[in-house]
């Protein structure tokens, strides 16, 4: 039997076997709409640590609450996600063995592909990304309430930088942040101020709560993956780095290390003897710890005249030796030191020696003058109150 030639083949077709038309499934297409949804909820919850909120000032986020709604009110889309939603996100019932057959018209019907919510009206506003820009993360944030103490640290980092000291690079990676590293952030020096605890979100992958603080003066709370996320989406982010060592953290012997406290208590005795000087007279003191837990303990403690304390001042320090800067206030304010005698716990009469007689601005302008390197250059006359230059 001869063989036939292609065209005999497709001119000869009675039963119509050769005629075959391709078609989209629109219950795939549709149903694709779910599971967008749904791993844009996940990536939200990872990189936040909660589910979005309906009232939130973000358009996206909010966008985002009013669909995991309407997934959870559905019961296609529950059908349809039931064997993906692991950690139950979209409540019980999208885990149930409820098995409803659906038609293409049961899912071009769904509630879940209407846009006609008031949150979607949008007048004004530009939609957002799927994740967070780092324009949002500016959004977070708010004013650092202890500025101050950070204004040494921005002012060396700055002058570091400007005179080669300190370089910068690109982002190597989300892994890399630590606490210490400063960066540099649309257009402002970000310094990783402290890290919780590093947590496994998901296989792989781990977040942490962070505490950033800007050169602005403000500071946000955030996770370090959305940190990573807004440093990798401003093209012009920098890590900055010493040009001696591999990355720049805020460690002892670091030129930026961070000495620690010098705290001004004021008492809260009804002691006769302390309570009608209680407004000047103040409590010297350094510590690398909290102020807090220092003094929880006072009114067991001689040392605070056994007594409530209130904390009136804290003044942070880089790049001293903390005991010998306590040392030096109280020698240079050694003619006002209290002469105070107390009994302590077992009736012993003790001498407290960090108490004076000062107003609370000779301490701060002490600790100015000891912060730019002019101390010596002054001293305190206890008559006047006054912190008086020395003549050369």
């Amino acid at each position: 039997m001869a063989k036939r030639t292609l065209d005999e083949v497709f001119s000869n077709d009675p039963l119509g076997l050769l005629e075959v038309s391709v078609t989209k499934s629109k219950k795939l297409s549709n149903y694709a709409i779910y599971y967008d949804t749904f791993e844009e909820l996940k990536g939200f919850i990872e990189e936040n640590g909660r589910e979005p909120e309906i009232e939130a000032d973000n358009i996206h986020e909010a966008k985002l609450a009013a669909r995991l709604e309407k997934l959870r009110a559905s019961p296609e889309a529950l059908e349809a996600l039931g064997p993906f939603d692991t950690d139950g996100l979209l409540g019980a019932e999208s885990n149930s063995e409820k098995k409803t057959a659906l038609t293409i018209d049961d899912v071009l019907s769904s509630d879940l592909l209407e846009d006609n919510d008031e949150i979607f009206q949008l007048k004004h506003v530009s939609v957002g990304t799927k994740k967070q820009t780092a324009s949002e993360d500016m959004a977070t944030r708010k004013k650092c309430p202890d500025f101050d103490s950070f204004k040494p640290l921005f002012k060396q980092i700055q002058e570091e930088l400007d005179n080669g000291t300190l370089k910068t690079r690109g982002i190597k990676g989300v892994a890399e942040i630590q606490k210490g590293q400063a960066f540099i952030l649309s257009g402002l020096i970000a310094y990783v101020v402290d890290m919780g605890e590093k947590k496994e979100r998901r296989k792989g992958h781990h977040n942490a709560r962070m505490r950033v603080v800007y050169s602005n003066g403000m500071e946000s709370n955030l996770l370090l993956r959305s940190f990573g996320a807004a440093l990798y989406k401003d093209k012009a982010a920098r890590e900055i780095f010493s040009k001696d060592k591999e990355t720049l953290l805020t460690e002892e012997k670091h030129s930026l290390y961070r000495s620690g406290i010098v705290y001004v208590l004021r008492s809260k005795s009804d002691d006769p003897r302390i309570a009608p000087h209680r407004d000047y007279l103040h409590k010297i003191g350094v510590t690398t710890s909290d102020v807090k837990k220092r003094i929880a303990s006072a009114p067991k403690d001689s040392t605070y005249l056994l007594a409530d304390v209130e904390v009136v001042a804290e003044f942070t320090l880089y790049n001293m030796n903390l005991k010998a800067t306590e040392k030096l206030l109280h020698a240079f304010f050694r003619d006002a030191q209290a002469d105070i005698r107390i009994p302590d716990r077992f009736g012993e009469m003790v001498r407290p020696k960090e108490w004076f007689f000062l107003s609370l601005d000779a301490i701060k302008q002490a600790t100015q003058l000891i912060k730019n390197n002019e101390i010596t250059d002054y001293r305190y006359d206890a008559e006047t109150a006054q912190l008086i230059k020395k003549e050369r």
